[in-house]
């Protein structure tokens, strides 16, 4: 997949069995054989459980903007058996030693070839803080690739390193085009994964900021970054307020926008609703959270419990982490493993549908048949 980048210029933020000759013309046996398709709830069922694959998980780094040294967080499929005797990973948050899901270090990658999916997180974020998702992801069997991008992490909140918003907004799209071209041409850290990654279905995921830099990768004609080729946008509660109509305009690239109607850093209206408005994507799916937050789409929630269990945790970051935990962890939204169960639900129908072909899923993306009560808006445009 060609990648071309140039410079967002915005400021801010069955098998079927053969038939016996004993059974022909016997409608009553015909009819016992027959498999029903799966309902709306079978098939939420199957996207929202861990996939077949075990998953993997290294840490590399790669070239972005400016030359930028950006650490990468790649969960990968790995043949169960080879998993077994693999140690299990932690994610190193400032303070904290994070445990993972179930990802494992040292597998090797299983053959594929996959669909490769990038990950871009919020302003202060991290690489790592969606596990909930790109764990799950990398389980039914995608490649996930997660920059940090320098100058706008949780790390540089801390340290006072962080960059303007303007350059934050330059160097994210040139950012996912360096992972890209990484994952798919064997650089270090991904020689024995490249091969199993399919560059010919990609998709750039993103929470809030990572949202705006989603969005701006799949604009067709724009001052943004144009990825040739690029199947899918997941845009997680996205920020979108300063990308130029004609921009949004020019994003072709089929889309998936889901929101919390409680989010309050960057609320639907205008961030979702003027990406689903302008956009010329199709398909473009929308779907808003009843009464979730900004950080519901995070993983926030377990590091709050984890902060609040150790004495040993610095204040600051302790403070930061509740601060952020308000958008996503307080009582009054919708409770965060739902809120992860229906992004998982969304995005994993998406994907599947977008990158595999593996249109059975588009029921639970069509207001007709996907609708459920936390699930406040859920629109589709074709």
């Amino acid at each position: 997949m060609a990648v071309v980048v140039v410079a967002v210029a915005v400021a801010g933020c069955g098998g079927g069995t053969d038939g016996a000759s004993s059974s022909a013309g016997d409608p009553s046996a015909a009819e016992s054989t027959t498999t029903a398709p799966p309902t709306p709830a079978e098939l939420a069922a199957e996207v929202e459980a861990r996939g077949p694959w075990a998953v993997g998980v290294r840490t590399v780094e790669v070239i972005g903007a400016r030359d930028r040294v950006l650490p990468v967080e790649v969960w990968y499929p790995v043949e169960p058996d080879a998993a077994a005797a693999a140690e299990p990973a932690t994610y190193s948050f400032p303070g904290l030693e994070v445990p993972t899901i179930d990802a494992v270090v040292g597998a090797p990658p299983a053959p594929g070839p996959f669909p490769l999916v990038v990950y871009s997180h919020g302003s202060g974020g991290l690489r790592y803080v969606s596990g909930f998702l790109t764990e799950h992801l990398a389980s039914h069997g995608y490649v996930v690739v997660a920059p940090d991008h320098v100058g706008n992490t949780a790390l540089d909140e801390f340290t006072g390193t962080d960059e303007p918003q303007f350059q934050v907004a330059e160097d994210r799209p040139a950012d996912v085009a360096a992972v890209v071209t990484a994952a798919t041409s064997g650089a270090v850290g991904f020689e024995d994964l490249s091969p199993s990654v399919d560059a010919e279905r990609v998709s750039v995921t993103g929470h809030s900021f990572g949202g705006f830099t989603a969005l701006a990768a799949g604009s067709a004609n724009s001052s943004g970054a144009a990825f040739e080729g690029l199947d899918a946008i997941v845009a997680l509660a996205p920020y979108s307020e300063t990308l130029p109509d004609e921009l949004l305009r020019s994003v072709d690239t089929p889309t998936l926008l889901v929101s919390g109607t409680a989010d309050i850093t960057t609320p639907v209206d205008p961030n979702t609703e003027r990406p689903w408005t302008l956009a010329s994507a199709s398909p473009i799916i929308r779907a808003d959270l009843r009464a979730a937050g900004h950080q519901s789409f995070t993983d926030v929630c377990t590091y709050q419990e984890l902060a609040r269990a150790r004495t040993d945790v610095a204040p600051a970051i302790a403070g930061a982490i509740d601060t952020y935990a308000e958008q996503g962890c307080a009582p009054d939204l919708l409770p965060i493993d739902r809120a992860h169960q229906l992004t998982r639900r969304l995005v994993t129908a998406f994907l599947a549908s977008q990158l595999r072909g593996e249109t059975r899923f588009d029921v639970l993306l069509d207001p007709s048949t996907g609708a459920d009560p936390d699930l406040a808006v859920l629109q589709a445009r074709r």
